[in-house]
């Protein structure tokens, strides 16, 4: 009797073994077998292992999605190493905080990323080896010719329980924290997107969701390889351009936030476009306005909408919400997937009853295993039981609906993107003229979201908004940046000074 796969890597060989000759990727017109991307893996694994790099050691991925990344992927997991993926999108600070935090011993470098990664790689010492994709230059090795070596010597045998990837996710203390996932989590999280979601084996994904995310690394990558079926890679935003995609490959599911889908049902070019195959639009990060929703149901009749929630700490996926309530309860994240559960609880950590609103705390295979490095922090989000504090507001009504409430962290959500104040906040005062100031969110119909900062300047300075947008531009992602600068005399605060941040939300 055959075991079920209890690692990303007993996932990947069963389906290579089952089906090499089954497209498993396509991408930029170029469709990549499970036999071809499982060969050019285990090379580069061999590549990777005949640098130097040991079993265990943390290598970066700062590559935007392409199939470079899920060879890579693979051959970090063949190689016995731990995946380090890094959001392209962050400055070269936040990057290099990163790396070092991980203490990285390698990064994979796409030419498309390569300016911000070199403006930080020499002050990052633990990175030994720098590996080009899409270009050549001193000091560092080729993928093109990586992807050339023998595979390694002795195969890796990962635990269920060993990392798998290390993702990093914005914290309440400014710092971003290292979320350790592992080969369990990722293997229960691709059966509930099969249980959760609905995704089947005759499926055919468009993965334009980022892979250095969880939904795109832990939801789409592994359930495609769970039920033998493909993907189409893409790293563009344009909701025109997915569609195309979509249309031209016959991609059955799409993936994304509501920003993508309230800007992809304003097309005028829907309507001519043969998209009668897709049959599943699943969206998360916010709820989808009512009018977006009636809008994509005109256009994809065949389509369920189905809005979905989770976290990096949870593998991707916790909840999902019937298709046939998408418009009912809108404003719902849904109920727990199969084998998760899901539990209100008081500032205590005490259980609250239907209707009541508390923290959102998570029990499931989903979880993660803790913060890299950071065992306070670890301590600090579980509760007894193995329930993993969400900070997330929520209630649960008597049917089981659930509703977020609010962030109880102060994290503002913009497009897919979280950002935590405190970061905000500690760049503004990094500003020679900022006395103190306060980061909030502000409503967006596109993104959800915005930063507002409402800054206090130190007497006799002066700065304009302009100049505060541009200081932090320096030091920022670009969906960090405050998209409004109010300034004011004084922060209001309660009698034992806390900064009063509802009463600056507009």
């Amino acid at each position: 009797m055959v075991s079920a796969p209890a690692t990303l890597l007993d996932l990947w060989r069963s389906a290579a073994a089952d089906c090499p000759e089954r497209v498993f990727a396509i991408d930029n017109g170029h469709e990549y077998t499970y036999g071809a991307v499982d060969e050019r893996s285990s090379a580069l694994a061999g590549g990777l292992r005949r640098l130097g790099l040991e079993p265990g050691e943390r290598i970066a991925f700062v590559v935007a999605n392409c199939i470079e990344f899920v060879v890579a992927y693979f051959a970090v997991q063949k190689a016995g190493g731990v995946a380090l993926p890094v959001n392209v999108r962050l400055a070269g600070d936040e990057m290099k905080f990163i790396l070092a935090d991980a203490e990285a011993a390698a990064i994979f470098v796409h030419a498309d990323t390569r300016s911000p990664v070199e403006a930080v790689l020499d002050d990052v010492p633990s990175v030994r080896r720098r590996i080009a994709i899409g270009f050549q230059s001193d000091g560092y090795d080729r993928y093109d010719d990586l992807v050339q070596s023998p595979p390694p010597e002795r195969r890796a045998e990962p635990a269920p329980g060993d990392v798998v990837a290390v993702i990093y996710t914005s914290g309440t203390t400014g710092r971003p924290k290292g979320a350790m996932l592992t080969h369990a989590n990722v293997v229960f999280n691709a059966e509930s997107a099969e249980l959760g979601l609905g995704l089947r084996p005759d499926d055919r994904h468009l993965l334009a969701v980022v892979l250095f995310h969880v939904t795109g690394l832990n939801t789409l990558l592994p359930a495609a390889v769970r039920h033998r079926s493909s993907v189409v890679i893409t790293a563009s935003p344009s909701p025109l351009e997915q569609l195309q995609l979509i249309e031209k490959h016959r991609a059955t599911t799409l993936f994304g936030v509501p920003t993508t889908y309230i800007m992809m049902a304003g097309l005028e070019r829907i309507e001519a476009m043969q998209l009668d195959h897709l049959r599943l639009i699943a969206y998360s990060g916010s709820p989808m306005p009512i009018e977006a929703i009636d809008k994509l149901r005109r256009h994809f009749p065949r389509a369920d909408l189905l809005n979905f929630y989770g976290l990096t700490e949870t593998t991707s996926i916790a909840s999902s919400l019937d298709p046939a309530c998408a418009l009912s309860h809108a404003a719902s994240i849904g109920r727990p997937v199969p084998r998760v559960d899901f539990m209100i609880a008081d500032d205590a950590g005490r259980p609250l009853g239907p209707n009541q609103t508390g923290e959102l705390c998570i029990r499931g295979g989903n979880v993660f295993k803790g913060y890299l490095n950071r065992p306070d922090a670890t301590a600090d989000t579980f509760l007894p039981g193995g329930w993993f504090r969400s900070g997330d507001a929520a209630r649960i009504d008597d049917h089981g609906f659930v509703f977020l409430q609010g962030r109880k962290k102060e994290m503002i959500l913009v497009g897919a993107e979280n950002v935590y104040p405190v970061e905000i906040e500690n760049v503004l005062c990094a500003h020679p003229a900022v006395r103190e100031a306060a980061a909030v969110g502000m409503p967006s119909a596109v993104f959800g979201e915005l930063v507002r900062a409402v800054v206090v300047l130190k007497d006799g300075c002066t700065a304009t908004e302009a100049e505060i947008r541009k200081h932090c531009a320096a030091r920022l992602a670009g969906f960090k940046v405050p998209h409004k600068v109010d300034f004011t005399d004084a922060l209001p605060r309660n009698p034992s000074g806390k900064v009063v941040k509802r009463w600056l939300v507009e």
